[in-house]
């Protein structure tokens, strides 16, 4: 009995042995050099399974130098940094700190400065690390947990809200900065009578409750841009919202590298420009007259917090937590698109440091600087009837009509700033998720894409406008992106865990992460989340100069659009449930948070050696990126000359081990075809 056992057993270690060097043999060959952005989102199943470390699956050495040289870093993190001058910050964060419920804008601001701390840069490091860790956009990096695909769907959503009004704007500053080098014609105040209106009314009823007098600010904006006064569109915006869209779209069809090249030149011209519009409310002749009130000193002191109790309203903490998401560019899809065509080389955590801080200062750079003229304009003491456009009423005051031109096409920089990447994730994950878009139809998909956002931004250009923007911004965008970005918190850190979070993110940098890093994602972030979103639905919403609410067209509209990105993510939701190939319900539903088989890195070469690294018994990282450099550079400058044959495969003393050679490391298997290390 002991001999038929025995000979059973060298049988199946023969076959197995034998199996052994069929796979090997036939799978030993280099991989494609190809790039990890160039490799579809359906084409991630072709990547390398590896189940267990019985997988034999060959490296590429080629493939680690080819991208290794490929990556421009700089490139990578000057695009970011460009992001610190878009609309989020140039207009929408000054429009917000002097809109808001406390009598002081200063508590507004320092909230701002608190919550970037607090919760922008925990967010912003995770999101550049997920992305730069998957190697994909917001949609497929969720083959970590497939349930939740539909949140990265609503995400990209919430993206193209902001599509739905970034460029109106950029149009608003490319028509103000016309009347500003024609001289301001047609912006004077009708000498006969003051101009009145309305600024608050009861949206069931037509009786106005508080009238003010519109200043020549925005007379001129009224009057020039949106032509409220002759009750009809502006029609010569529509060939320049064209225009603006034709950059984008010029600057993106040549590949990100190109975008990303005319995006951090933009970001320095827009930085130059920001920093002339400063100088120029510093050096104002205002500024050195004893007996004047209107000076920039006056503007900047609004900025410092007078009331204590101001930090008690819950309106303003709402608004701060709205405000870091959009200049931070965090829950919009936007950052993991951008950061998936980075290599692992990149350290992103110290990277994500820098950025966040070069894009607080240049925040709070633009704060200053608009109140440094609003307090020059005694703008404060005035009434503003469009809060949307109380950043171009700023502007208007800038010196000469010369010098104010310039400062409006600060306002469009800013906005190609804000589309680029913005358009380029959008793009991305469309052609990820439907790659027979990008090989059949790709101009015409370039072509329908951005006709949709242009007729999207149309409604922004007739005399209500600035409602309709508005609507995009506080309940489509805001509110959208807000949700979500809690339901993706959950998902990464709670559903596929922290612990593995932390694992990936040390084998991609190949030093451990601190717990600091982990109790922010997990636990701080979450909680201040939660709270701004609770009173989001509970407070009064952001609206203007005085608690009034919006005509009720308005807010049906602005909260369809926000339930139907929602309605959308469930919707994916059940269809990734329903196709899980287990009978119960709960076993569908718990499958369905699992990752799948093809997660992790798109690169070949990181696939297998983070499957290697999670295989392995609790401890350092025996398999980072230090390691697989040092191997590539023993195995390109040091070869080993005895067995340079590598379809040769060496055999172990003992009869029951096969061992195959891989690149500058050995695995051993015993009888079974089990690791022995």
């Amino acid at each position: 009995m002991e001999d038929d056992d025995s000979l059973v057993r060298s049988i199946a270690s023969v076959r197995q042995r034998n199996e052994t060097e069929r796979i090997f043999l036939s799978s030993h060959r280099p991989l494609t050099n190809s790039r990890a952005s160039n490799i579809s989102a359906n084409g991630l199943s072709d990547i390398p399974e590896f189940s267990s470390t019985n997988d034999l699956t060959p490296l590429s050495i080629s493939t680690f130098k080819d991208e290794k040289s490929q990556r421009i870093i700089w490139l990578d993190n000057a695009s970011l940094m460009a992001m610190s001058l878009a609309l989020s910050n140039i207009w929408r964060l000054p429009t917000f700190v002097y809109f808001n419920y406390s009598v002081i804008a200063g508590e507004a601001f320092i909230a701002y400065i608190i919550l970037m701390v607090l919760v922008g840069l925990p967010l912003f490091v995770l999101e550049l690390s997920l992305g730069q860790f998957g190697q994909t956009g917001v949609i497929q990096l969720w083959r970590a947990a497939p349930f939740f695909k539909g949140i990265g769907i609503a995400q990209m959503m919430a993206g193209i809200y902001q599509a739905g009004y970034f460029p109106t704007l950029a149009t608003w500053a490319f028509q103000f900065s016309i009347v500003g080098f024609s001289g301001w014609s047609g912006c004077e105040l009708p000498s006969s009578q003051n101009l009145t209106t309305c600024l608050c009314q009861d949206p069931r009823s037509s009786n106005c409750t508080s009238y003010g007098v519109i200043s020549e600010e925005e007379f001129c904006f009224e009057n020039r841009v949106l032509y409220k006064y002759e009750e009809q569109m502006n029609f010569k915006m529509l060939p320049m919202l064209a225009a603006v869209l034709i950059i984008v779209a010029l600057s993106i069809c040549f590949g990100d590298k190109v975008m990303k090249i005319i995006l951090s030149v933009s970001g320095i011209v827009s930085a130059i420009l920001l920093g002339v519009v400063m100088a120029l409310a510093l050096s104002h002749p205002n500024n050195s007259l004893s007996n004047v009130n209107n000076t920039a000193q006056r503007g900047i002191n609004l900025l410092v917090p007078h009331e204590p109790w101001g930090f008690g309203r819950g309106e303003v903490w709402y608004g701060a937590m709205v405000q870091v998401l959009f200049s931070l560019a965090i829950g919009l899809g936007t950052l993991p698109t951008l950061t998936s065509s980075s290599y692992f080389s990149r350290n992103i955590v110290r990277d994500g440091i820098l950025i966040w801080l070069i894009n607080l200062f240049f925040a709070i750079i633009s704060v200053i600087t608009a109140f440094a003229w609003i307090g020059i304009s005694g703008l404060d003491k005035k009434d503003v009837v469009q809060p949307n456009a109380f950043i171009y009423s700023v502007y208007y005051n800038v010196s000469d009509s010369l010098w104010a031109g310039l400062a409006f096409g600060l306002l469009l920089l800013a906005g190609i700033n804000s589309m680029l990447p913005l358009s380029y994730a959008i793009f991305q994950n469309v052609y990820e998720n439907f790659p027979q878009l990008k090989e059949r139809h790709r101009k015409l998909t370039y072509c329908l894409l951005f006709l949709a956002i242009w007729l999207i931004n149309v409604p922004g250009l007739i005399p209500a406008g600035n409602e309709i923007l508005t609507m995009w911004d506080h309940y489509a965008a805001g509110g959208t992106a807000l949700t979500c970005l809690i339901v993706h918190l959950i998902g990464w850190l709670w559903v596929y865990g922290r612990k593995n979070v932390k694992k990936n993110l040390e084998f991609m940098l190949s030093q451990p992460i601190s717990f600091v890093w982990n109790v922010s994602w997990s636990y701080v972030t979450i909680v201040l989340l939660l709270v701004a979103e609770l009173w989001g639905f509970l407070g009064v919403p952001l609206d203007g100069t005085v608690d009034c609410q919006y005509p009720i067209w308005l807010i049906a509209t602005g909260w369809s659009l926000y339930f139907l990105a929602l309605v959308v993510a469930i919707i994916f939701m059940i269809r990734v449930v329903v196709h899980e190939t287990e009978y119960e319900l709960i076993k569908k539903l718990a499958n369905s948070m699992k990752p799948k088989r093809n997660w992790g890195p798109v690169d070949p070469l990181l696939h297998f050696h983070w499957k290697r690294s999670i295989e392995q018994e609790p401890g350092p990282v025996p398999y980072s990126l230090n390691t697989i450099s040092r191997r590539v550079k023993d195995e390109v400058l040091t070869p080993d000359i005895s067995n340079s044959d590598q379809n040769v495969i060496p055999k172990s003393r003992r009869p029951s081990i096969t061992m195959v050679r891989m690149p500058n490391y050995a695995r051993h298997y015993d009888e079974l075809g089990v690791t022995i290390e």
